[in-house]
């Protein structure tokens, strides 16, 4: 396991669809139903209203994130971390990336849902400034719930005085 690494983010490219769809089924829907497969992660690289961006370290797809957007929302619907590669900052770049990517274009708020018992992924998004606002009960196939968490970008007061 690397003590240290740098990495690189970039957009993802649809030869990496498989790879993250991969990554999705090991880290995030285990014991779940693979839903998100290569075709579906490759027609997120795709669209213009998401964005699929990966961490390189040494030559390895070492995390990704695929967020999609509304008007003036952001909802990041994946993100993992390879386990050979946690705990180095890769999901706060990613993070970061993304935060960074919805105060340029204007956004709002960002959310997310998060299993309830990934204590580490819940601390890691609270100290990046996500609130707990919720849990989503049987939100995983019925199985299992969600925290539902929000980062808000704008004031209320700001988020409220937009055009509709």
């Amino acid at each position: 396991m690397p003590k240290t690494t740098s990495s690189v983010i970039r957009l993802a490219k649809t030869r990496d669809a498989t790879t993250i769809a991969e990554l999705s089924r090991s880290q995030i829907e285990n014991e779940l139903p693979w839903r998100w497969k290569p075709a579906r992660v490759q027609h997120h690289i795709r669209t213009t209203d998401s964005t699929v961006i990966v961490s390189e370290s040494e030559n390895v797809l070492s995390g990704f994130a695929i967020t999609s957007f509304a008007d003036t929302t952001a909802h990041i619907n994946l993100l993992a971390v390879n386990p050979m590669f946690r705990r180095l900052g890769i999901a706060t770049s990613l993070i970061r990336w993304i935060t960074l990517s919805c105060q340029v274009a204007g956004i709002g708020c960002i959310r997310l849902e998060v299993r309830v018992n990934n204590t580490g992924a819940i601390e890691c998004y609270a100290n990046l400034g996500f609130q707990m606002v919720g849990v989503r009960k049987g939100y995983y196939e019925g199985r299992e719930d969600a925290q539902l968490m929000t980062l808000m970008l704008i004031s209320s007061d700001m988020e409220a005085r937009r055009p509709k």
